[in-house]
């Protein structure tokens, strides 16, 4: 990495050098190749981008009938798509503008640049607005890159890599804050479940679905869909749910329920969970106006005020919403099901939410202990919770032995290959693999284990088949 000096230099240069072409009076003669080879291209190498890294800043494709000319990637994580436009072309133009943004937008990208290196242009992409001006969070111009460095900084990779725009642009109302989802997840949660549960009736009437079928499907698409968006927030996967919705609505046509079935078997492929084998859920249809409100609702609230961050999420907050909701039982009608709560389902079957300060408690005062003998073989400790619930102790169990192995195994952090398999997997596999068993009468608390768990070692292309019956 350059020091600030030299990455000052580099840019002076590439000022000095587009000086000279102006005073040649040559800038007539630059069309958008040759800025982009001469000028766009240096620009963001010297703030850190390996422009030569087909990974890294990618040339895109056309998408819906619009194109841009570059993506800038961590990790294959889009951090923002850039518009290259020729020296004399006019930037001020809404066309290029909202070229720009559309593209962007429909990758659930939040940020888009537009240059013609004279002057970079940076948007906000989150919100599509009628006016350009809403999105525009900065223009600098090229005299001023090196007076204003620290904001031309702002699309550096160090920054992205720092999160530094996006502080930039809450501070100046520029992009919605991010909050953990836990205060407002119950009240949306519920909201979807009687969305999908009177669509779902309504619409598969001839399919005679049970009651436990209805839920049970239901539960298994807000599954999913938590998992999603929780490897999105932890930028395990780029915005594949929101692009996938945004590419399936500017076709306008379709069902929505296709697309996203199509998401569904990506991450069925990718992390080889129970969550996303075929099931009854598959076959159901769904309107696309409840479809799009559910999917819309777990990124950002309706007035958009507030953006959802599912990379906050504590593994326990799930499992403690999920106690509050269970209390509520769908009835099922002829035509229609309606959510009603029910305090004695919750009575007799003991669904009780076990404070985290106590499973913690006694988690260390346990198995914590028992891992201070050194004489205790590890991989044969069995912990079984035969009353899980949602998993909340298993959940401090896995972090108590992962804790433990990061620790004491100076081979943690590799990944190993299972040869009965051939599939990789790491250490919080074997965890969960060898270790960390569990039972309850209530199905659904299973799922609900089953997918905090997966959450915990959610590691792409490394994670294992989470079976019935285990967890």
């Amino acid at each position: 990495m350059m020091d600030t000096e030299t990455i000052k230099q580099e840019i002076r240069k590439l000022v000095e050098k587009y000086n000279k072409v102006v005073e040649e009076k040559r800038v007539g003669k630059y069309n958008e190749e040759m800025t982009k080879k001469d000028f766009i291209l240096p620009l963001f190498r010297a703030l850190g981008w390996n422009t030569e890294d087909s990974n890294e800043v990618t040339a895109e494709e056309k998408i819906s009938k619009k194109r841009v000319d570059y993506g800038f990637r961590i990790n294959g994580i889009p951090k923002f798509f850039l518009e290259a436009k020729a020296l004399k072309e006019d930037l001020d133009n809404p066309k290029f503008i909202e070229q720009a943004i559309n593209y962007a937008w429909h990758k659930g990208c939040t940020w888009a640049v537009l240059t013609d290196f004279e002057s970079v242009k940076i948007f906000n992409a989150e919100w599509k607005t009628s006016n350009p001006l809403q999105s525009h969070l900065k223009t600098i111009p090229y005299q001023e890159f090196l007076e204003r460095f620290s904001e031309l900084w702002l699309l550096s990779r160090e920054s992205f890599e720092q999160g530094l725009i996006d502080k930039e642009a809450e501070k100046w109302g520029k992009k919605t804050k991010k909050i953990s989802v836990d205060k407002q997840l119950l009240a949306d949660f519920t909201r979807f479940r009687e969305l999908l549960s009177k669509n779902i009736m309504k619409l598969n009437q001839n399919k005679n679905i049970t009651e436990e079928e209805l839920d049970e499907s239901i539960q298994r698409i807000l599954d999913r869909l938590i998992f999603i968006r929780n490897c999105e927030d932890r930028e395990l996967e780029a915005k594949t749910l929101i692009s996938s919705f945004r590419e399936w609505e500017s076709r306008g046509r379709g069902q929505l329920i296709k697309s996203l079935r199509e998401v569904f078997a990506y991450f069925d492929e990718q992390y080889n969970s129970k969550i996303f084998a075929k099931h009854l859920c598959d076959s159901l249809d769904i309107d696309n106006e409840v479809l799009h409100e559910i999917i819309e609702g777990l990124y950002f609230t309706k007035d958009k005020s507030v953006s959802y961050d599912f990379s906050a999420i504590e593994a326990d907050v799930l499992g403690n919403i999920y106690e509050q909701y269970l209390g509520h039982i769908l009835k099922k009608s002829e035509k229609r099901a309606k959510l009603t709560e029910s305090h004695a389902r919750r009575k007799e079957q003991g669904i009780y939410y076990t404070p985290t300060y106590i499973v913690d408690y006694i988690v260390r005062n346990t198995l914590g202990e028992l891992l201070k003998d050194k004489k205790v073989d590890l991989e044969k400790i069995r912990v079984l919770d035969p009353a899980c619930g949602s998993g909340s102790f298993l959940i401090k169990a896995f972090d108590v032995l992962n804790e433990y192995y990061a620790k004491h195994d100076k081979n943690y952090s590799q990944t190993q290959i299972d040869f009965e398999t051939s599939m990789p997997f790491t250490t919080k596999i074997k965890i969960l693999k060898n270790n960390i068993f569990g039972v309850d009468l209530d199905k659904q608390a299973v799922e609900i284990a089953q997918l905090n768990l997966l959450l915990k070692i959610a590691e792409k292309g490394a994670s294992p088949s989470i079976a019935p019956g285990k967890y």
